[in-house]
C-alpha cells in the first residue's frame, strides 16, 4: 500500500471517529442529534470536501464544525434543503453553510472559525457572537474581551480571513488606537495575539509604545512583553518540601507610570539575565513529537556536511542553558511546559564537530502551532533556519503561526 493510501485511510478512520464522537455527544438532545444527521448527509452529497478538514489534537475540525451547528440548531434562520452545497475547499465550505443556516446579515469570514473551534467556554462565547452579529447586533456591543471603539470595529470587520478571532480583536484595537503596520506584527508574533486578558494594562501599554513610537525596536516588543507578562500577570511554581506551590506574579501592580522606554529596556535586560533562576528544577515529560535530524551538503564536497538538528528541551535547566547560549527568556517558559501548555524545542547546528543552539521555537500545545521561533538576542530565525523549522512543523502537522 502506497504512503498516499495509507493516510487516506487513516484520515477516512479519524472521521469516522469524529462522526461516532458527535452522535455520543449529542445523545440528550435528539433535536440537535437529528440535526446533525442531516448534515452530515448533506455535507456527504453537497459538499464532500468539508471532510478534507484537517484533524488538530484528535478533533476533527469539520465533523466539529457540523456538531456545533447542529447544536445550535434552534437558532438555524434558514432551512438546510435551501443550501445549494459547495465544491470549494473546507473553510469555505464551513463559511457558506454558517452563513446560510444561522446568519440573516453578513458576517465577517474570520469569525466562522468559530464553529470549529476548541470546545470549551470560550470557543462557545464565540459562537454566540457569530449568532449575534449575524441577527444584526453590532459587534461593539457584544460581551468582548477587548473594549473596541468604532473605528477598532470598523478594522475588526474588515480582518483578514486566515487570522484567529483573538489575534484579530488584537489587531483591530492596534490598529484602532493608531499603530503602524509593523508594531501589529511584533505583537501577532507574541502570546498577546491569543491572550486577551488584562486588557486595561495592555491598553495603556500600546498607547504607551504609540506615545514613544521607534524608542523600543521591533525586535524587542517580543522580549518586553514576556517581561511585562512575567512581571505582572505570572504565577510562578515554586518546588517545596511539599510539592509544587504556586505563588502570586513578582510584581502585580507593576506600572508604566513614569517610565521611559530605556527605563523599561534597562529592567527587560535586568530580568533577562535572571531569567529561569525559580524555575531550574521543573521538569516535564517529552512531547510526542519527534525530533528531525538533517544534512546539508557543503560547496566544498570535501569538508564534512552541516547537520542540523530540533530537539526538545525537556526541563528549566535545559531552558535557562538555552536562553543563556542565545541571550533571550526562555529560561521563564518553565512553568508552561511543566504545566502542558508550551513545549520547546532548540534548532542546533553541527559544524566540525562542535554544536551551537541557532533557534529556540515554543509550540503551543493546544494549538497545534508553532507560535514562536526567535533566535540570538531575540531576532527572527534566518531564511534557512526558518525553512528548516518549516519542513520539520510540515513533517510533524504543525501549524505556523508566525
Amino acid at each position: 500500500m502506497s504512503p498516499a493510501d495509507r493516510h487516506g485511510r487513516h484520515h477516512k478512520r479519524q472521521v469516522d471517529l469524529a462522526i461516532s464522537g458527535a452522535y455520543s455527544r449529542l445523545a440528550g438532545d435528539p433535536h440537535a442529534r437529528s440535526a446533525f444527521a442531516e448534515l452530515l448527509t448533506c455535507a456527504r452529497m453537497r459538499a464532500p470536501s468539508i471532510f478534507q478538514a484537517p484533524v488538530i489534537d484528535g478533533r476533527h475540525l469539520g465533523v466539529d464544525a457540523l456538531f456545533h451547528l447542529a447544536r445550535f440548531v434552534r437558532s438555524h434562520v434558514r432551512s438546510l434543503p435551501d443550501w445549494e452545497g459547495s465544491v470549494a475547499s473546507w473553510r469555505t465550505v464551513i463559511r457558506d453553510l454558517a452563513s446560510h443556516l444561522v446568519a440573516r446579515h453578513q458576517v465577517p469570514a474570520f469569525l466562522t472559525s468559530a464553529w470549529y473551534a476548541d470546545d470549551d467556554l470560550a470557543a462557545e462565547t464565540q459562537r454566540g457572537w457569530y449568532v449575534a452579529h449575524g441577527a444584526g447586533a453590532r459587534f461593539r456591543s457584544l460581551d468582548l474581551p477587548v473594549n473596541l471603539t468604532s473605528l477598532m470595529e470598523h478594522h475588526l470587520l474588515l480582518s483578514p480571513e486566515h487570522l484567529t478571532i483573538e489575534a484579530a480583536l488584537r489587531r483591530a484595537e492596534l490598529l484602532g488606537l493608531g499603530a503602524a503596520a509593523t508594531l501589529v506584527d511584533a505583537v501577532l508574533a507574541t502570546r498577546l495575539a491569543w491572550d486577551l486578558s488584562n486588557g486595561g494594562f495592555w491598553r495603556t501599554f500600546w498607547m504607551f509604545l504609540i506615545g514613544h513610537d521607534r524608542a523600543i525596536a521591533i525586535s524587542k516588543i517580543g522580549p518586553v512583553i514576556e517581561f511585562l507578562h512575567s512581571v505582572r500577570h505570572m504565577r510562578i511554581p515554586v518546588e517545596t518540601a511539599n510539592g509544587v506551590v504556586w505563588t502570586d506574579p513578582p510584581h502585580p501592580d507593576f506600572s508604566l507610570k513614569g517610565r521611559t522606554p530605556q527605563s523599561l529596556l534597562k529592567l527587560l535586560a535586568r530580568w533577562q539575565r535572571g531569567s529561569g533562576a525559580a524555575h531550574g528544577g521543573l521538569s516535564w515529560r517529552p512531547s510526542p513529537l519527534r525530533p528531525l535530524v538533517i544534512e546539508v551538503p557543503r560547496y566544498d564536497p570535501t569538508l564534512p556536511p552541516v547537520r542540523w538538528q530540533m530537539t526538545e528541551l525537556t526541563n528549566g535547566a535545559q531552558l535557562r542553558a538555552e536562553g543563556a547560549r542565545l541571550h533571550h527568556c526562555v529560561g521563564r517558559y518553565a512553568y508552561r511546559c511543566w504545566r502542558g501548555d508550551s513545549r520547546i524545542w532548540s534548532l542546533r547546528v553541527w559544524r566540525n564537530n562542535v554544536v551551537r543552539p541557532v533557534v529556540t521555537v515554543e509550540v503551543d500545545v493546544k494549538k497545534f502551532a508553532i507560535i514562536q521561533a526567535r533566535g540570538y538576542r531575540d531576532f527572527p530565525a534566518s531564511r534557512t533556519s526558518r525553512s528548516i523549522i518549516e519542513r520539520w512543523a510540515w513533517r510533524e502537522r504543525l501549524r505556523m503561526a508566525i
